[in-house]
């Protein structure tokens, strides 16, 4: 299943670059970097200097998507695709980051176990 902003919550998020976009703690606003190991609750961003936890729940997540990634990404199980439970996708500014998107995941959707919201498919809206 290719990585896209409509199936980004039923992958794996290691290795991919996130920023925060908001948080219930505004000192965590503003930190990007790679995501380097996730726990149900937490992810854990690497910036240049350091890695944070940061929590899921009460935090809105800005992943970039390249094409790069998408084909890094492929796997070959068959998953249903969720509806957009994206809060945006946004496109990469021309002649900058073409070929990149990026995508705004609230924290509350990537609430599991990460083992079994990327084996599962993800979290169902009708569960």
């Amino acid at each position: 299943m290719a990585l896209t902003p409509e199936t980004l919550p039923k992958h794996e998020l290691v290795g991919l670059h996130v920023r925060v976009v908001s948080a219930t703690n505004p000192d965590l606003v503003g930190i990007e970097g790679r995501v380097v190991d996730e726990t149900m609750r937490t992810l854990s961003v690497e910036s240049a200097s350091r890695v944070r936890q940061v929590q899921k729940r009460g935090t809105k997540f800005e992943f970039r998507l390249t094409d790069e990634a998408a084909d890094s990404e492929r796997t070959s199980g068959t998953v249903p695709e969720l509806q957009s439970e994206t809060a945006g996708v946004r496109s990469g500014q021309s002649g900058c980051c073409e070929g990149t998107a990026y995508v705004t995941v609230d924290g509350a959707i990537l609430l599991s176990r990460p083992e079994l919201r990327t084996e599962s498919g993800g979290i169902s809206k009708w569960r």
